[in-house]
């Protein structure tokens, strides 16, 4: 390896580096407030409509996953210009591991254990609060609130849901949609911009 080649890894490495420790830009409180407005719509329509299947939770968690990765796409490069790539990197490694967990948990669940699906949502907010946790360094300080709400109700969720009067559409619903408007004023707090901009 020669001179040039050594200078350009250390180059890369020092970008890495800057890239792990440095607050990412990307996500726009307003998209994460409206995946909030979705869960507590989901949960009232599965109320409504007496099926609380969680299904459509498997199937809304990727829609809102994308919604908020296109915006964070679009924000991070024009606001973190030359580090955007890495930090959408840095970032998506944080909370990939934790959605693809989240995700397949669900379909075991759902698939081979059908009978302890109440069990779900508990498991899903303690798995949010895991990620935010684990993206921390690459989030605001104020983070941990909702990292903390996320793990009170995945905490609390599995001890009332053999409680047949409490609807999974709420459990799901009520703590997901406090937990991403909790996340969304984090960020629309921290960023001190509109949270459109």
């Amino acid at each position: 390896m020669n001179d040039i080649d050594s200078a350009l890894s250390d180059i890369q490495r020092i970008r890495d580096r800057l890239a792990d420790g440095s607050r990412f830009e990307g996500f726009a409180p307003g998209i994460v407030a409206l995946t909030g407005v979705f869960a507590f719509a989901l949960a009232a329509w599965q109320v409504h409509a007496g099926s609380a299947s969680l299904l459509a939770w498997i199937i809304l968690a990727p829609v809102c996953a994308m919604m908020i990765g296109t915006e964070a796409i679009v924000r991070a490069r024009a606001v973190h210009r030359a580090m955007a790539d890495r930090l959408i990197n840095s970032t998506l490694q944080r909370f990939l591991p934790v959605g693809l967990a989240g995700a397949i948990v669900g379909f075991v669940i759902l698939l081979q254990s059908p009978e302890q699906v109440r069990l779900l949502p508990g498991l899903w907010q303690l798995l949010m609060a895991v990620g935010i946790c684990a993206a921390l360094n690459n989030l605001p300080a104020a983070g941990r609130w909702p990292a903390a709400f996320y793990f009170v109700a995945g905490t609390n969720s599995p001890a009332v849901s053999g409680d047949p009067s409490i609807d999974t559409a709420w459990l799901m619903g009520l703590s997901f949609g406090i937990g991403q408007f909790l996340v969304a004023a984090t960020l629309y707090v921290s960023s001190g911009r509109k949270p459109h901009d």
